[in-house]
């Protein structure tokens, strides 16, 4: 997948139905249920054991830079809009970039001593996405200091699009830092708030996408 250069600062990129979006090639990611055996605790094992989530089988993916910012952005399909969260059995719609920070990380949110970065967005506080990281399943921490992940979402037509802006070189601890001409994995997941996703209960990618940033 390639994330194409362009030479302007991408103000329009962040918008997710920009017509520029339009100009750039497109990729349709297949995703699928989170395996049962990988959910953390007997009572999610328990109660999902029929496999009813992780419906959205499919996410499109764009991406371009100017050298300095990424943008990458997300669309797909879900047939309800869940953007609030009022009570503790609400759930938002949600999805997420997952990026590598070792050789060995694993794209079910990595292992011990193989951690990976975490980009997600969720419905309900749209204008950021939160910064994490994570050393295997239910690991999942916030990463304190980093650079701020812009994100722009629309809901059209039964639709979700989303695009996630950051400054391409960063430092820190659970920091993805990158560079034009270089290449870098991805793997992506979406939540159905309407279906009481959440954790490890998503529709994930089960193979990297390699994203080429052009030098």
């Amino acid at each position: 997948m390639l994330a194409r250069r362009i030479e302007a600062v991408p103000e329009g990129l962040g918008e997710p139905m920009a017509v520029r979006w339009e100009g750039f090639a497109a990729r349709k990611v297949a995703l699928t249920p989170t395996p049962m055996g990988l959910q953390p605790g007997k009572y999610i094992q328990a109660k999902w054991q029929d496999g009813q989530f992780g419906h959205t089988d499919a996410v499109g993916l764009q991406a371009a830079h100017n050298g300095t910012e990424l943008c990458i952005r997300l669309e797909w399909e879900s047939k309800t809009r869940a953007d609030s969260v009022r009570d503790n059995d609400e759930f938002a719609d949600a999805a997420a970039l997952l990026f590598p920070l070792s050789e060995t990380a694993s794209l079910l949110m990595g292992a011990q001593g193989a951690p990976v970065s975490l980009w997600h967005w969720r419905a309900h506080r749209p204008k950021t996405a939160r910064h994490n990281t994570a050393e295997g399943i239910g690991t999942s921490s916030r990463v304190r200091g980093g650079p701020d992940i812009v994100t722009r979402a629309v809901y059209h037509e039964g639709r979700w699009a989303v695009v996630f802006r950051r400054v391409m070189a960063a430092e820190g601890p659970g920091v993805v830092s990158f560079k034009a001409g270089q290449s870098y994995r991805t793997a992506l997941a979406v939540w159905s708030g309407a279906n009481a996703e959440r954790a490890g209960l998503k529709a994930f990618s089960p193979q990297w996408v390699e994203l080429t940033l052009e030098g």
